[in-house]
């Protein structure tokens, strides 16, 4: 199985799911978490992010190897 990487990124307040074991690869999906710039997401918003990558990720036939960011989701 192809290997996957999330990225949870604070300062543009998106989830990511980057090809790649290091996330090194092209961005494969990506889940804007707030359109407002200002305000700060919940850690549910984030988790829920998160878990849209991971269910993108298995229907692309990937496996996630890394989150990177995942303290924001509160993991």
């Amino acid at each position: 199985m192809r290997k996957a990487c999330i990225e949870l990124m604070y300062q543009t307040k998106v989830a990511c799911l980057v090809a790649g074991d290091l996330g090194m690869g092209r961005c494969l999906f990506m889940v804007i978490v707030s359109k407002d710039m200002d305000k700060e997401p919940t850690t549910e918003k984030w988790l829920k992010a998160l878990r849209i990558c991971e269910e993108k990720a298995i229907e692309l036939k990937y496996e996630v190897t890394r989150i990177r960011g995942a303290g924001l989701a509160g993991l």
